[in-house]
This record gives structure tokens, C-alpha cells and sequence, in this order.
């Protein structure tokens, strides 16, 4: 079970992390950037990692590499299609420079939709153990003034109270 800390802390304010690694609490030389997005807002954090850990998040498993592969291979294949149909479709009173950007515009937006779409599935095409590093620390909540981390690794959560001690707040 993770156990939810919440601290007062602001944007581009610095947040004390101790110096093991967030999942196995190992010498943690390496950082993972946690992302966390409400609304239009994006909350973005560094938690120290250890090298195994790290690499471990590098490798990707033989269906995550081959989702990979087709989002790109529809997404080349949808956007020369998307800029071909645009360009045809587009009235030729229009100047080419106009048209052309048109389609382009199609294109991108094309490919931004599939790699939108293959985002998930890839994601949980990772490996187990890739897995367990992402879902060690998330970040629960966050507003203006507090952030709220959910670490499942116990020793972590200890120090990391530890050194925020002043900031802490009630959950």
C-alpha cells in the first residue's frame, strides 16, 4: 500500500529528496521526471533513481518496440496521405505556398492523433519491472501551494519526511 505524504511546496520551488533511489533505495546518482497534468496544468518533479533502475526504465520490451514501430510506420503512411488528399482537396485558386500549408497542418495533425492513440497501449506493454520503477512514487495531487506523493517503498518515504519535516502538512 503507498503511503500518501503532502507537502506545502510551489512551482519552480525545489523539493529535498534523500539520496537513495525512489524504488530499491539504492545510491541513487540518476533522476526520473514524474509528470503529472490537471486541466491545463503540468506538474513536473525529478526523484532520484539508482543505474539499475535507470536502465531498467531505458529498456523496452519486444511489443513495446513493435507498437512503436507501426505508430510510426501509420503515422508516416497516414501523413503522406492526409498531405496528398489536402493538396488535391484544397481549390487551386489558392496560392501552392497556402495549400501546401494546409496539408501540412492535415499531416501533423494526423500524426499527432496516432501517436496520441498508441500512447497507452504501449505504455502498458512495458516490462514488469519497468512497471513497478514508474509506479514506485506518483504524485497524487498537487495545487498551487502543496504537492501530495504516493511512495510505496517505506524506507523512502521515512527519509523523505524526514527532510521536509517543516514542509509537511495534514492530508
Amino acid at each position: 500500500m503507498a503511503r500518501r505524504i503532502k507537502i506545502k511546496v510551489r512551482p519552480q520551488q525545489t523539493i529535498a529528496f534523500p539520496g537513495i533511489c525512489v524504488h530499491c533505495s539504492q545510491p541513487a546518482p540518476e533522476t526520473m521526471t514524474l509528470r503529472q497534468r490537471f486541466g491545463r496544468i503540468t506538474r513536473l518533479i525529478d526523484v532520484p533513481l539508482c543505474t539499475r533502475c535507470a536502465s531498467e526504465l531505458n529498456r523496452r520490451s519486444a511489443e513495446e518496440e513493435r507498437l512503436q514501430k507501426i505508430s510510426w510506420l501509420v503515422s508516416g503512411v497516414l501523413f503522406l496521405l492526409g498531405l496528398a488528399i489536402a493538396l488535391l482537396l484544397t481549390p487551386p485558386a489558392l496560392s501552392f505556398g497556402l495549400r501546401l500549408l494546409l496539408a501540412l497542418l492535415v499531416g501533423g495533425g494526423l500524426v499527432a492523433l496516432v501517436l496520441w492513440a498508441f500512447r497507452k497501449p504501449i505504455t502498458n506493454a512495458a516490462l514488469p519491472e519497468k512497471q513497478a520503477i514508474r509506479h514506485s512514487v506518483t504524485i497524487d495531487d498537487f495545487s498551487w501551494r502543496a504537492t501530495t506523493f504516493a511512495f510505496e517503498n517505506d524506507l523512502f518515504a521515512d527519509r523523505f519526511m524526514e527532510l521536509n519535516t517543516p514542509r509537511l502538512m495534514e492530508i
